[in-house]
């Protein structure tokens, strides 16, 4: 919507979207952490229901800390999506920056020398987080840049730009929730394989996501571009951006995922000397690299279709993609025929490539140009597409 709003040049709604969607967060999240608070302890027995009895304790007491921070981490998310829909990257890199030395910092400080063992690393995170949403807010509420977040005294609902946020935000919502029950079913899967599965899996994840980080930047990118071209009305072009934005991204995994081929042992052995673990992560992270060309397609490609609103059609993707394949094939793979986790890894790589399709197959045509989300009575257009 701050992408839409920024296109057209209308920074009043746009200021208003920003009110109405921090203090939407702010309540969501509260909510989201009580609950979580409340059944801490059977979602971590579910989740790791194979690990030691230390362990389990430990993650206990680590969630029930870091849940305090959860509305802070939601805020910090708001407030740079905010800011990346206006075009800002450059304040949201600064407040993850900020965020991260200080993660860094306390956590050593907490660990080394308070030794305060989980309870310090649980703190640190959670300090972080908090430190890092108030440079983010204080930016917004300052308002040095072209967003600026009004006084709270004066908030009232806006039910018209609820509405728009709700119609983009649920879908975004119920597909992040689906992707990551799923995920948190394969760790199931492989908590069910043993603790050299589990640390393997763990470690891999580690570093793929670092591997993923241009990918992962160029869906933001993607959806702050599509989303004010299709503010300024400039639908047709909306989709070369877009097709550009997600090529660039197979390019540069392809990219990293070669050179991570050959280097990747000596980056797990940063992590761990168990020689079964080191080896069963090397693997995993290589087949990660062979299946890289696929991920800008099921990732970055439907980011620029959620800057044009198309919520609906990705949350819709994701369910069949998470819920038939990697889900499903994982279960097959993991516990009916009692494989390894590699082959896990292989029922994700067809969720991908299954969600890829799909979501080329709806770039390519019109369907997805059709949202602009300006005032009430234009919510929904139909654009015809030259």
């Amino acid at each position: 919507m701050v992408a839409q709003y920024v296109g057209r040049n209308d920074y009043a709604k746009a200021n208003e979207a920003t009110m109405q969607g921090i203090i939407s967060t702010t309540f969501i999240s509260i909510f989201i952490m009580i609950l979580l608070l409340v059944f801490n302890r059977p979602l971590i027995q579910l989740v790791y229901h194979g690990v030691e009895p230390q362990v389990m304790e430990y993650g206990i007491t680590y969630f029930s800390i870091v849940l305090f921070s959860f509305p802070f981490m939601a805020l910090t998310l708001m407030a740079n999506g905010i800011l990346r829909g206006a075009g800002d990257t450059k304040i949201a890199a600064i407040s993850n920056v900020v965020a991260n030395i200080f993660n860094i910092l306390l956590t050593y400080l907490f660990l080394y020398v308070f030794k305060w063992e989980i309870v310090g690393a649980a703190l640190g995170i959670s300090l972080a987080r908090v430190i890092g949403t108030l440079y983010v807010m204080w930016i917004l509420i300052k308002g040095k840049k072209a967003i600026q977040f009004g006084k709270i005294q004066l908030y009232r609902p806006q039910f018209n730009y609820l509405r728009q946020i709700f119609y983009v935000g649920v879908p975004a919502g119920i597909e992040s929730i689906i992707f990551h029950l799923g995920k948190l079913l394969t760790q199931v899967f492989i908590g069910g394989i043993g603790a050299i599965a589990m640390s393997s899996n763990s470690i891999a994840n580690s570093i793929i996501n670092l591997i993923n980080i241009p990918g992962n930047s160029l869906t933001t990118v993607a959806t702050t571009i599509v989303g004010q071209e299709i503010g300024r009305k400039e639908t047709a072009l909306a989709r070369d951006p877009l097709r550009f934005i997600t090529r660039f991204g197979v390019v540069c995994l392809v990219i990293l995922g070669a050179f991570s081929i050959p280097t990747v042992w000596y980056f797990v052995a940063l992590y761990t000397d168990n020689s079964e673990v080191l080896s069963c992560a090397t693997r995993l992270i290589q087949l990660n690299a062979l299946a890289t060309p696929i991920w800008a397609f099921s990732f970055v490609l439907p980011g620029g279709l959620k800057g044009a609103g198309d919520g609906k059609y990705t949350m819709m993707t994701a369910i069949i993609g998470m819920w038939m394949f990697r889900v499903g094939l994982g279960y097959l793979f993991g516990v009916v025929l009692g494989w390894g986790v590699a082959e896990i890894f292989i029922a994700m790589f067809v969720d991908w490539a299954v969600r890829s399709i799909l979501y080329v197959i709806r770039l390519r045509g019109d369907q997805w140009l059709n949202h602009r989300f300006m005032d009430e009575e234009e919510t929904k257009l139909n654009i015809t597409v030259t």
